[in-house]
């Protein structure tokens, strides 16, 4: 049975996803994490894995890309098989809600899915 939790995020590099990618990390979920800010989004991802021991999924794509949304779902579902909470920002990405259709199956029924703005 798979205990851990998960949370993925869309736009985690800086502002609120980085305060929300840090929050989750705390509180022991597995981060899979989108942005389209390559340095700042390696930079988040090393720090999280230094500072709670365990590995962080980040993966360098544009939100308003369906072709990067696509691959960053497949990813999220290859690794980990489910997504106990989801939060996309469409205030900086018109498609980041696809992101809900394309892991809606993997969402867990109790599982948080959340649009920050």
């Amino acid at each position: 049975m798979w205990k851990k939790k998960i949370c993925v995020i869309v736009g985690g590099a800086k502002g609120k996803g980085s305060c929300l990618v840090e929050e989750y990390a705390e509180r022991s979920y597995y981060i899979a994490f989108m942005d389209k800010d390559k340095e700042r989004g390696k930079l988040l991802k090393e720090k999280m894995e230094k500072r709670y021991g365990r590995k962080v999924f980040f993966f360098h794509g544009d939100a308003d890309s369906e072709e990067d949304l696509e691959l960053f779902a497949g990813a999220v579902i290859g690794q980990y098989r489910k997504v106990d909470c989801l939060y996309y920002r469409t205030d900086i990405a018109g498609r980041a809600g696809e992101i809900e259709e394309l892991l809606k199956r993997h969402v867990k029924n109790n599982g948080k899915v959340e649009i920050i703005c």
